[in-house]
């Protein structure tokens, strides 16, 4: 009797608990949808980057060749290095049905957006339950930092890393459950290798942080944990390996000239030296972004995490493989060029710990009757995740519509077989034009000098006396054109935003 009271005392309170985490994930899901779907086409502007990418699908479906292009010719290794085919197909795909169109194309990247916070809903359900698990995915969705992009503005560009994280997503939620799931642990994972061998061929930088952690993740379960056997060891690295090394093949020898070594020389070269910097100003900044992210939780969270994995169990191991390859990443990214979305996976991987180490501050300080320091605590959290969100929301609420401006005079008024000298790739997604675009190899050497100073790099680009040149955010930002030569030689003939398209002086 007393049983059956103290349970219908507790069921008012108990449907109210439910109720208000359905609100929650419903909000959360609304808000979701709106940060990544207002404005989509127009915010934030596509730039260098996106364009380039874009080039490789479009090229595809016009030209059938997997390579980027210029009025030379086919470019086969530059972009297709960086991002792989599990994004440039898709994309392919959205154009030969629709047509060539950014907001087709930002559709794809969304709904890896989409999934990739599914997958670390799940993930994090898996490790800490459903309510931080919610926490973990307001986190990703406010990420972002003042003056640096966050999950958000990722998953609203065609760029490899929310993809890449999608898959990543999936192989560590598989081999979470093979950990944790002993009956199902081959399925697991073969699966967690299949995941991690996508998200190696989605964004090559990957390799450098995915394969060391496995390997790391195999000998402490081999020599301290214990708590998997040698189908969890073995599988997910040999079949991620084999995927990543059966891409590069297939890259190397069949899309692109009959020169194997040729092409692989062009691949490191592509692959550029901002991977291993070992710069102090870098590093610096580096350290300045990485204590922005999540209100300066980050670097706790993981040491927290790593404490909380000293234990010899499966569920210590099991969080091991988020935390293993986010410090990896970070100390990585500590001794790179720095670039902020360099530590965005690390970022993301570290949600989960975040989320973990503000719940379990908020259940200590309840347990010793604080409720006090436990509503600093919460709003602390409403702060930093506010103020992130609310940067983000000024970045979709802020569409800048200068690069379709540009187009639609390009399309007007300039005729469609006249050489455009340009270093802003993404005006071809709009536009039939012939663009030159300088070369590829030249591109580490001047983000480098952009990034890190030096000497600019040298290019001739002007001396074919190109009819007309534009200019635009990359041009500017690196240097690349010589500015006083431009203005002798060109007059300005129409701007929209950092846009310009010049036109040389008739003789």
């Amino acid at each position: 009797m007393h049983k059956q009271l103290t349970t219908d005392l507790l069921r008012p309170t108990s449907d109210l608990v439910r109720f208000g985490e359905r609100a929650a994930t419903l909000l959360l899901v609304v808000i979701i949808g709106l940060l990544a779907l207002v404005n989509l086409p127009y915010a934030p502007r596509t730039w260098f980057d996106e364009g380039s990418h874009l080039h490789v699908p479009e090229t595809l479906i016009r030209y059938g060749v997997y390579a980027d292009i210029s009025s030379e010719g086919f470019r086969y290794f530059g972009p297709t290095i960086g991002v792989g085919p599990t994004v440039m197909l898709p994309v392919a795909l959205v154009f030969r049905l629709v047509g060539v169109d950014l907001l087709a194309a930002r559709l794809v990247i969304v709904a890896y957006l989409f999934a990739a916070l599914w997958l670390f809903y799940l993930l994090a359900r898996h490790l800490h339950g459903r309510y931080l698990a919610l926490l973990t995915v307001l986190l990703l969705i406010a990420s972002r930092t003042r003056g640096f992009e966050g999950m958000v503005e990722y998953g609203r560009q065609v760029l490899g890393e929310v993809p890449g994280l999608a898959w990543l997503g999936m192989g560590l939620l598989f081999y979470v459950k093979s950990i944790l799931q002993p009956a199902h642990r081959r399925r697991s994972a073969i699966l967690a290798g299949i995941g991690f061998g996508m998200a190696l061929i989605t964004k090559n930088q990957f390799a450098l942080i995915v394969a060391p952690s496995l390997l790391i993740l195999v000998l402490l379960d081999w020599r301290f944990m214990r708590v998997g056997d040698w189908w969890l060891r073995l599988a997910p690295p040999l079949i991620a390996g084999s995927m990543f090394a059966g891409w590069l093949l297939i890259m190397l020898a069949f899309l692109g000239p009959a020169d194997f070594s040729a092409n692989l020389a062009k691949t490191r070269q592509a692959a550029g030296g901002a991977i291993f910097v070992f710069d102090g100003e870098a590093s610096l900044r580096a350290i300045r972004y990485l204590v922005q992210v999540y209100g300066g939780l980050l670097i706790p969270a993981l040491l927290y995490s790593l404490w909380r994995c000293r234990q010899r169990n499966a569920m210590a191991f099991a969080e091991l493989t988020l935390t293993v390859p986010a410090i990896l990443w970070i100390g990585w990214y500590l001794v790179s060029l720095g670039w902020p979305r360099y530590a965005f996976p690390a970022v993301a991987l570290g949600a989960p710990a975040v989320a973990r180490m503000i719940g379990d501050l908020l259940a200590w300080l309840w347990q010793r009757r604080q409720p006090v320091l436990a509503g600093a605590v919460g709003a602390g959290l409403a702060l930093i995740t506010g103020f992130s969100l609310s940067l983000t929301v000024g970045v979709v609420l802020r569409p800048d519509d200068s690069a379709q401006r540009m187009a639609a005079f390009l399309n007007q008024a300039i005729p469609t077989d006249a050489i455009i000298e340009t270093w802003e790739p993404e005006l071809a997604i709009f536009t039939d034009h012939t663009y030159h675009y300088v070369p590829t190899e030249l591109l580490d050497g001047a983000v480098r000098h952009a990034w890190l100073g030096g000497s600019p790099v040298a290019y001739d680009g002007l001396d074919a006396n190109p009819p007309y040149v534009l200019t635009g955010p990359f041009s500017a930002y690196t240097g690349i054109y010589d500015h006083e030569r431009l203005q002798r030689d060109y007059a300005p003939v129409y701007s929209a935003g950092p846009y310009t398209i010049w036109q040389r002086h008739t003789p």
